[in-house]
C-alpha cells in the first residue's frame, strides 16, 4: 500500500511539473472568431470565409482631419512608412489604374453589363460621331500632349476607357476612379490599404503587423490629423489582448471573491490554507490540458479558469467541514484526515461527476468555443475535487491540532430551519416557490437579443475604426458575403463573375445598395471570352466603314487613325491577361485579389460582397438573382447567420438540457437511493429556472446563445445543494440537516457564484452575460434548495421527524 501511494505521489508530481511547463510555454489565446460560430448552414460559410480570408485580410488605416492637404500629407507619410515595414507586402493608397489595352476592341473583355451596353451604343453611327466630338474637344484642351495624341490615334472612340468611366466599388461602398485615391468627406478623410505577409490568426504575425502599422502612424503624425487602424490583424490582436486581460482578471477576481465568500460563510480563515493549494493544483492541471488545444483558447473558453476556481471550492467546503466534525468527535492527525475523507468522498465525487457531466454536455453543442468551455470546466471540476480530497484533509489536520471550534449555527440558519417547522408553513413555502414559475409562464421567457451571437466586442478600437470607415465610405454590418467555390480557381472565378453580372441590374433597380466583386477589375478568362463573343456579335469588321466615315466627318486624319481602323477590321479574339499580382511592387490588383480570392483545404473560394437594402422583398429578389447565377452560391454574413443561430440554440438547448436532466435524475436516484427525494432535487431546478427567467427580465440581461447554453449546465452545478441537504436528512431530522448543511451549501453556492460574478468584469460581451446568468442561476438554486428541500420533505414525509 505504501509503495502504491509512493507511485501515486510520483505520478502527481510529474503531471504537475508537465502541466506547469505546458501552461508557461504552450498556452495561448486564439483570435479566431470563427470558433464562436455554429458549424452549420450559413454560419459554416461565414466561418469558412473567416478562416480563409482572415489569413490575408488587408490592413486599413483611416486618416481624418479638418484640412484636406494635411490629411493627404499624413496619408502619404503612412503609406511611405508602411512600404518600409518588414511585415507589409504592399501598400495600396489608390484604386487600380485602367488597363493599357493594345487593342481598343478588348474593352469588351473588361466591361460589365452597363459598360457593354455603353460600348454597343458607342459603335453605332450616331454614337461614333458623338464620341468623336468629345474626343476632339479633349485633344484641343490645353492639357493635350504627345502621349494623349498617340493614344487617341489608336483609340479615337476611347473604347478602352468605357469599362472604367464609372467609379468601381472596391470595398463596402468605397469608390474611386481608376488610379485615384480613396477620399471621402471632401478630402477630409482618406484610406490607406496595406496587404500584410502574415496570417491574422497567428498571434506573432498579428502582433508584428500591428506594431509596424502603429509605428508608421506615429512617424506620419501631424497636429490636427487622426489615424485609426482596423482590419483582421488589428481585430485579432486587440481580441487576444482583451482575452488575455479577461483571463487574468476573471481568474484573480474569482479567487478573491471565492475566498471572501468562503471566509464569510465558513468563518474559518485558516481553512483557506488547506483549500487554496489543492484548488490551485487542480486548476493548474486543467490549464495544462487547455494548453494542448492546438488552435488556442477561444474567446468563450477562457471562462474556464474563473468557473473552475468557483466550483472547485465547493469540495473544499465539505471536506474541511467533515474534518472539523472529526476533530469534534475526538479524532486527531491522520485519523481525522481519514475520517473526513471517508465521510465526504462519495457525495463530493458524486456532485463533481454530475457537474462535470453537465459541463461536458456542452461538447454536444454546435459551437466549438462552447465545446472547449464545457470540456475544460468538466475536467477542472473533477481534477480540483480529486486534488482537494487528496491534499486538504492532511493540511487541515496539521492546521487543526488545537481544540476544534464549537458548532454554532448562524441566526439565518435557524430561520431557514423554521421554514419546515410545520406542514402549513411547508405548504406555504412550496406555494411561494412556485410563484416565479407561474409568473414566468404568464409573461414568457426573456426575448432573445437582436443578435444571438456576441462575436464582435464593439468597444474594441479596431471595430470602432471599422464603423468609422463604413460611415465615411459606405457599407455597414449588414453586408452579405457570397462565396463561390470550386477545386479549380478559374471555374470558381467564373461563377463569381456570373453572380456579379446578375447583381448589376439589382443595383440599377434599387434592390441592393451596391456590391464589390473581382469581376469589376479582373474578370476571369472565361468571362472575358464570353464578353468578346458578345462583341463579335456586333460585327465590328462590318462597322469599319462607318467608323471611317465618322472620322472623316468630324475631321480626324484617317492615316493617323489607321491602327483604330485596323482594330475594327481585325479585332483580337484572345484578351490580354491583366498584370499578375506581385509581392515586390505596390499593386492595387494584388489587394483586390487577396480580398476576393483565397484557398482552403477544399479548393478556391471567391468572395463577392453585397450591401442589401434590408428590405425583405428586395433582399429576396437579390438572393434569387444570386442563386439563379450560381445555385451553389453560399450567401452568408454576420447578420445573415441569425436564423442559423436560433436553430442551433433550439437544438443545443434540447439536446444538452435533456442529457443533463437525465444524468442528474439518474445520479440523484443512485446517490440518494430514493426516487421521491430525487424528484425533490429536480423540483428545485424548476424553481431555480423560474427565478432566473424573471431576474433576466428585470435586470435586462442580454439573452444570446452563450448564456443560454449555460442554463443546462446549472442543473448539474446547483443540484449539489439539494443533494447534500437530502443526503444529510437521511440520517437526521430535517432541522438538524438544515443546521448542519445550510452553512455549507451556502458557502458552496456563494463560491460558485463568485466564479461566475468574476466574469462580469470581462470586456468580452459574451462572457459578461454568461457570468451574469451563471451567478443568478447559482444564487437562485441556493434559495430554491434551502426552501423547497426542507418544505417538500416536511410536507410529504420523506425524512425523519422534525426535532424540537
Amino acid at each position: 500500500m505504501r509503495r502504491a501511494n509512493r507511485w501515486i505521489h510520483i505520478v502527481l508530481v510529474v503531471a504537475t511539473i508537465a502541466c506547469a511547463w505546458l501552461t508557461a510555454t504552450k498556452l495561448h489565446v486564439s483570435g479566431d472568431l470563427s470558433t464562436l460560430l455554429p458549424n452549420s448552414g450559413e454560419a459554416r460559410g461565414l466561418a469558412r470565409w473567416m478562416r480563409a480570408f482572415g489569413v490575408r485580410d488587408p490592413v486599413l488605416v483611416l486618416v481624418r482631419g479638418d484640412l484636406p492637404d494635411e490629411v493627404a500629407r499624413v496619408s502619404d507619410g503612412v503609406a511611405a512608412a508602411l512600404r518600409r515595414a518588414p511585415s507589409i507586402a504592399r501598400v495600396v493608397d489608390r484604386a487600380p489604374a485602367a488597363w493599357a489595352l493594345s487593342d481598343p476592341t478588348l474593352a469588351w473583355a473588361y466591361a460589365g453589363p452597363d459598360a457593354r451596353a455603353r460600348l454597343a451604343g458607342i459603335v453605332t453611327p450616331e454614337g461614333m460621331r458623338a464620341r468623336l466630338l468629345d474626343t476632339r474637344a479633349l485633344l484641343l484642351a490645353p492639357a493635350g500632349d504627345d502621349d494623349l495624341q498617340a493614344w487617341i490615334a489608336r483609340d479615337p472612340l476611347r473604347l478602352s476607357q468605357a469599362p472604367w468611366e464609372s467609379p468601381g466599388e472596391l470595398a463596402a461602398g468605397i469608390r474611386a476612379s481608376p488610379g485615384g485615391a480613396f477620399v471621402a468627406d471632401e478630402g477630409r478623410a482618406r484610406l490607406v490599404v496595406a496587404e500584410p505577409y502574415g496570417s491574422a490568426f497567428s498571434s506573432s504575425d498579428a502582433r508584428a503587423v500591428v506594431d509596424d502599422v502603429e509605428r508608421a502612424m506615429a512617424e506620419a503624425a501631424r497636429p490636427g490629423v487622426t489615424t485609426e487602424l482596423t482590419g483582421g490583424h488589428a481585430v485579432a490582436r486587440a481580441t487576444e489582448q482583451m482575452l488575455r486581460r479577461d483571463l487574468a482578471v476573471s481568474g484573480a477576481l474569482s479567487i478573491a471573491l471565492a475566498s471572501l465568500a468562503f471566509v464569510v460563510t465558513f468563518r474559518r480563515t485558516r481553512a483557506l490554507v488547506a483549500v487554496l493549494p489543492p484548488l490551485a493544483l487542480g486548476t493548474l492541471w486543467t490549464t495544462g490540458l487547455a494548453a494542448l488545444l492546438p488552435a488556442g483558447l477561444s474567446a468563450v473558453a477562457i471562462a474556464f479558469a474563473a468557473v473552475v476556481v468557483g466550483v472547485g471550492v465547493d469540495t473544499g467546503v465539505h471536506v474541511y467541514a467533515a474534518l472539523l466534525d472529526a476533530r469534534r468527535a475526538g479524532h486527531a492527525g491522520a485519523k481525522a484526515a481519514r475520517e473526513a475523507r471517508a465521510a465526504t468522498w462519495r457525495p463530493t465525487l458524486t456532485a463533481a461527476v454530475v457537474a462535470a457531466v453537465a459541463f461536458g454536455s456542452l461538447a454536444l453543442s454546435g459551437l466549438r468555443a462552447m465545446q472547449e468551455l464545457g470540456l475544460l470546466c468538466g475536467a477542472g471540476e473533477l481534477l480540483t475535487a480529486v486534488a482537494i480530497l487528496l491534499v486538504t484533509p492532511e493540511i487541515g489536520a496539521w492546521l487543526e491540532r488545537g481544540p476544534p471550534p464549537p458548532a454554532r449555527p448562524s441566526r439565518w440558519v435557524e430561520w431557514v430551519a423554521q421554514i419546515a417547522s410545520s406542514r402549513p408553513r411547508a405548504y406555504a413555502a412550496l406555494a411561494a416557490s412556485a410563484v416565479p414559475i407561474v409568473v414566468l409562464a404568464a409573461v414568457g421567457w426573456p426575448r432573445p437579443a437582436d443578435a444571438l451571437v456576441a462575436v464582435r466586442p464593439h468597444r474594441l478600437a479596431p471595430l470602432v475604426a471599422e464603423a468609422h470607415v463604413q460611415a465615411l465610405f459606405g457599407g455597414g454590418s449588414g453586408q452579405w458575403i457570397v462565396l463561390n467555390a470550386d477545386a479549380d480557381e478559374e471555374r470558381a472565378r467564373e461563377k463569381a463573375d456570373r453572380v456579379a453580372e446578375a447583381l448589376v441590374p439589382m443595383m440599377r433597380d434599387g434592390a441592393i445598395d451596391g456590391f464589390d466583386a473581382l469581376a469589376t477589375f479582373a474578370p476571369s478568362a472565361g468571362t472575358q471570352r464570353a464578353r468578346l463573343a458578345e462583341r463579335d456579335a456586333l460585327d465590328l469588321p462590318g462597322r469599319r466603314d462607318a467608323l471611317e466615315s465618322a472620322l472623316r466627318d468630324v475631321g480626324f486624319d484617317l492615316e493617323a487613325c489607321a491602327p483604330a481602323l485596323d482594330a475594327f477590321a481585325h479585332p483580337v479574339s484572345e484578351p490580354l491577361p491583366p498584370p499578375e499580382p506581385r509581392r515586390d511592387v505596390d499593386d492595387a490588383l494584388s489587394w483586390l485579389h487577396a480580398r476576393h480570392v483565397a484557398r482552403d483545404g477544399a479548393g478556391t473560394l471567391v468572395a463577392t460582397y453585397v450591401r442589401p437594402k434590408g428590405n425583405p422583398p428586395a433582399d429576396a429578389r437579390a438572393r434569387a438573382a444570386i442563386l439563379a447565377a450560381d445555385p451553389r452560391s453560399d450567401i452568408t454574413g454576420f447578420d445573415a447567420i441569425d436564423r442559423v443561430l436560433r436553430q442551433a440554440l433550439a437544438r443545443d438547448l434540447a439536446v444538452i438540457g435533456g442529457v443533463v436532466l437525465v444524468v442528474v435524475a439518474v445520479a440523484m436516484r443512485i446517490a440518494l437511493r430514493s426516487a421521491r427525494q430525487a424528484f425533490v432535487a429536480i423540483a428545485t431546478l424548476a424553481c431555480e429556472m423560474g427565478v432566473v427567467g424573471l431576474a433576466m427580465r428585470v435586470l435586462a440581461v442580454k439573452w444570446h446563445i452563450y448564456d443560454a447554453l449555460v442554463l443546462p449546465v446549472l442543473f448539474g452545478v446547483t443540484v449539489d445543494e439539494s443533494m447534500f441537504l437530502l443526503h444529510a436528512a437521511q440520517e437526521r431530522s430535517i432541522q438538524d440537516a438544515v443546521r448542519a448543511q445550510a452553512p455549507l451549501v451556502a458557502a458552496t453556492a456563494l463560491t460558485t457564484a463568485a466564479g461566475f460574478v468574476a466574469l462580469v468584469a470581462c470586456r468580452f460581451d459574451g462572457l459578461r452575460d454568461l457570468g451574469a446568468v451563471g451567478a443568478i442561476g447559482v444564487l437562485a438554486g441556493l434559495g430554491a434548495a434551502l426552501v423547497v428541500v426542507p418544505s417538500a420533505m416536511r410536507a410529504f414525509g420523506t425524512a425523519a421527524p422534525i426535532s424540537k
